[in-house]
This record gives structure tokens, sequence and C-alpha cells, in this order.
């Protein structure tokens, strides 16, 4: 009741812009629901169940209305919304002042009441649809039953190929809900511009995880049409971000993660895409687009990718390199020199160093670990392990082998 009449007392204040007289509505049962008076919300309106029964509108002069309990002069008229008879409508006055303004009214009710409903519908919609998102993205083990349930509902092919794209927008809602701006609105058009940029069609599912992220699961048929897919990812964020602007958005980070069989697996794609962000917000990338087409992505993330059981056997190999007081002007040598293609000459440069100060530490490094210098394969495998010492799990491998003490001080 108390949403009922909140909802209905905010179609008498918007009709009482228009009307020169005061106003009530009730429902189907005679209640009072909404009123100019808003002592009589609540109290029953007798009149308004006959006006319900004969389907047209009945007059009241004061002569009627005196013996009558909670009656006023004027015009009661029955509302329609699609067809059927669901409320009443009073207008009080003289019924020969009030009758001409009855159609008028009547018919700014009727749209208000509609415009209203369906605005509620929409949210409830749009709340199903993050509810579903949640429930689909964020639950490791989520029920086939209640996911198929859910797709039903929502018109989503269970059976497709997806790959999920995840956008974080910052605080831009939250900053919106503070200056009561009309935020499922924006909400609205936002998701309509990341269907845009991504050209995604009838099929795909776009919708808000929560108030900083937008998701977007878009179907795809094979490996080619997700390849083709990445290829175009970049500057589909491009456009994402141009569309944005337009509404003072600007996304923090926009990410495509992997493609998998059917949607009980579209929870790992979203963990892709998050870890992919992640990984962009603590090495600086330059960029805030990411996806798996990316050649220099993926090389940056090959040494988070190796296990730490195969760490831990090449770091029981590198013991005496890190137990040198100088481990760390010898590491920088090594991985500079991998990184300069193994050329000693390149590799002096960029350390501002004497080429023979380069060639002394390479040998040593030879001399501790019995490590080929100029074996691609040798040192890729070392360049890999020292470059993943920068994760927090590597360290934690390195404090467990060497032993903190000795781990801090190199």
């Amino acid at each position: 009741m108390e949403g009922l009449v909140h909802f209905a007392q905010k179609v008498v204040e918007a009709v009482s812009n228009i009307s020169p007289f005061p106003i009530s509505l009730s429902d189907e049962n005679g209640i009072i629901i909404g009123a100019t008076d808003e002592k009589r919300i609540g109290t029953l309106h007798s009149p308004s169940r006959e006006v319900i029964r004969k389907g047209t509108y009945i007059l009241y002069d004061e002569q009627t209305t005196k013996h009558l309990d909670n009656v006023l002069p004027g015009i009661a008229v029955p509302l329609k919304f699609d067809a059927k008879t669901i409320g009443v409508l009073g207008i009080i006055g003289p019924p020969e002042q009030v009758k001409p303004y009855a159609q008028l009214i009547k018919n700014h009710v009727e749209m208000l009441w509609q415009i209203t409903l369906r605005q509620q519908l929409t949210d409830l919609e749009y709340d199903i649809r993050e509810t579903f998102s949640q429930y689909l993205l964020l639950h490791n083990a989520p029920n086939e039953a209640n996911i198929k349930q859910y797709c039903d509902l929502l018109s989503i092919d269970f059976s497709l190929n997806y790959y999920c794209i995840v956008i974080h927008i910052g605080d831009s809602l939250l900053s919106r809900l503070q200056l009561k701006n009309p935020v499922n609105q924006l909400k609205n058009e936002l998701l309509s511009c990341t269907e845009e940029a991504f050209q995604a069609k009838a099929d795909a599912f776009c919708s808000f995880l929560n108030t900083e992220k937008i998701i977007l699961l878009k179907p795809v048929k094979d490996l080619q049409d997700y390849r083709k897919e990445l290829e175009k990812f970049h500057a589909r964020g491009e456009d994402l971000k141009r569309l944005y602007r337009m509404y003072q958005i600007t996304p923090e980070y926009i990410a495509a993660g992997n493609r998998y069989p059917t949607l009980m697996k579209i929870h790992l794609s979203y963990k892709d895409a998050e870890r992919l962000i992640q990984f962009g917000k603590d090495n600086n990338l330059g960029t805030n687009i990411y996806h798996f087409y990316q050649w220099d992505l993926l090389h940056l993330l090959l040494p988070s990718q190796i296990t730490p059981d195969f760490y831990e056997k090449v770091l029981f190999r590198l013991e005496p390199l890190f137990q040198q007081k100088n481990s760390k002007d010898l590491i920088n040598a090594f991985i500079t020199y991998c990184e300069c293609n193994m050329s000693i000459a390149k590799a002096a440069k960029a350390l501002y160093i004497h080429r023979n100060t380069l060639i002394y530490r390479l040998k040593k490094i030879e001399e501790l670990i019995s490590l080929k210098i100029n074996n691609f394969e040798h040192c890729m495998m070392i360049y890999i392990t020292l470059k993943g010492v920068c994760t927090g799990d590597t360290e934690k491998l390195l404090q467990q082998q060497l032993g903190s003490d000795t781990y801090r001080r190199n």
C-alpha cells in the first residue's frame, strides 16, 4: 500500500500543476491512494466502486453528498490502463464547473500513470539484468537450471559461444546520485553506447554489474570469429570512449576476456578481463584497453603465467647469483642484455657502462650459474624467471628459497 500511495501521490502532484480543482485517486476497491488533501489517503470512497461497476462517470452535487460519508461534490471518472479499469479519478468542485475539465484531466492522469508504470517495469527489468549478471559472473559454480531460467526470461541463447567485455567507469554514477541527477536514463544511454561501439546485435547481453562496471556478453561463432573481434577491439574501445564523452563519462579500463563455449563458463571470461585490467593497473602499459590479441601484453603476461613450482626449480639454480652483494647490478645487466636482442654494444649503451664492464658482469653470471650467455634458450628461460621476480608470488618463493634476511640484503 505504501509504495502504491507514493506512486499515486506523485501523479496527483503532477496533475495539480494543470488542474484548477483538487483531485483524488482511488484504487479498484474504492480506497483513496492519492489526493490533494493528503488526509483523505487510505480512506474509503464508496462511490468509486459504483463508477467502476458502471464503467462511466458520475456527477455528485451538494444535495447528494450531504448524506454520504467522505464524498465531496464533483465528478468521479473511471481510469483505464491497457483497456482495463484500474481506478477512479475524483475532481472536486461544483459539477457544472468540473465536468468540462474531466476528460482533459482524465487523459493526463492516464498518460502519467502509463509513463510511470512503464518506467517501473523498465527499472524492474534493469534490476533483473543486474541480478543475473552478478549471479552469472561472480559465482564460481552457478546453477545451470537457474541460468537457463534467467535466459528464458531475458531471451538469451544459452548455447552460444560468448566472451565477456568489462568496462570500468569509476564513481561517475555515484557522483550523479549525489547531485540527484536522473541516473536510470544515463545508465540506459551508456548501455546503448556500449552496444553501438562494439556493434552488439540482439543476441548480445549488456548490463551494469554494479555502479562502477558495465559488462557486455557478446556471442561469437568460432575461434575465427573471436579473432576478428579482437582485431577490432582496440578501435571499438576508442569508439566507446568517444561516445561516453558525450555524457561526461571517461572509461577507466576496457578489457576483453577469452571465448568460452557456453554461459556456464562465461564467469571465467569475466575473470580473464579483470586480470588483464589489474595487470594493466600494476604495470602502467600506456593504454587502458586490454585484450589477448596484443603481443606486447602477452609478452609481459608470460612471467606471471609460469607456475610457482617451475619458478622454485629455476630459483634454486639461481641462488648463487642472488647471494652476491652486487646481485642487482648483475641481474639488471643480464635483463638489459636480453632486451637488447643479446647485443653487447646495445646493452652497454643502454646501461651507460663500458662494454668491458658488461662483458665482465655477464661472464660472472656464467660462472655463478653455469649459464651460456650466447645460448638463446638458456637466456630466455632465465630472463623470464628474473622478470617474474617482481611479482608478489615469486618474491615469496625467493624469501623461502634464500631466507628473508638474504633476500632483503640484496
